[in-house]
């Protein structure tokens, strides 16, 4: 009796363990779908992906469902951030998509920039700093694209641009380093336009 119940607690506690992670590059790949190898079914589960230059150093971990990406991330080599840079990034995918908050980090641990993605693009406020903290840039991000106010910074905290921007095109006037340039005119009804 007692050998019973012990193998069927060794077996309930082994049903509700975390699955090991596995290495992305380990997985096969259908389109953006991720797959179990052996089974070719989509891999569900905590996965990560190694350096190509340090085989002992993680540069991803993530969570994927049904194949794709789904859940917090952390991206300790973010290509999208100027060829990495040492920087390092951490937010939220679902189902394969960029959704939500995210962060983006100094090697030292300072907050560099943070922003939300909707359906993979940039949406909404987006505001970056330099490593010692003066702010580098803040605007506002439509469908992925510069869309309202924005304004950026020199290191030294000396204003650098101000101005509006209409789908990624800037317009109105805009201060760029202490000069007025003008554009086309904002449309109506754009926040701050001119």
């Amino acid at each position: 009796m007692k050998k019973t119940l012990l193998l069927a607690l060794a077996l309930i506690a082994a049903g509700c363990a975390d699955p090991t992670p596995r290495n992305l590059d380990e997985l096969s790949r259908q389109g953006p779908q991720y797959l179990d190898p052996e089974t070719l079914e989509p891999y569900s589960g905590p996965a990560y992906r190694m350096s190509e230059d340090d085989p002992t150093q993680i540069v991803l971990r993530a969570n994927l469902r049904d194949g794709r990406f789904h859940g917090d991330f952390e991206d300790f080599a973010p290509e999208a951030v100027e060829g990495g840079l040492g920087l390092y990034q951490t937010g939220t995918y679902r189902d394969g998509q960029r959704e939500g908050r995210y962060e983006v980090f100094y090697p030292s641990g300072v907050l560099r920039g943070h922003g939300i993605y909707e359906n993979d693009e940039l949406n909404g406020p987006y505001e970056s700093h330099y490593e010692n903290g003066q702010l580098w840039e803040k605007s506002t991000y439509v469908a992925g694209e510069p869309d309202g106010p924005f304004e950026s910074y020199h290191e030294n905290g000396q204003l650098e641009q101000r101005g509006s921007a209409n789908m990624g095109q800037k317009c109105g006037e805009w201060i760029e380093d202490g000069e007025t340039v003008t554009f086309d005119p904002c449309p109506p009804g754009l926040a701050d336009g001119n």
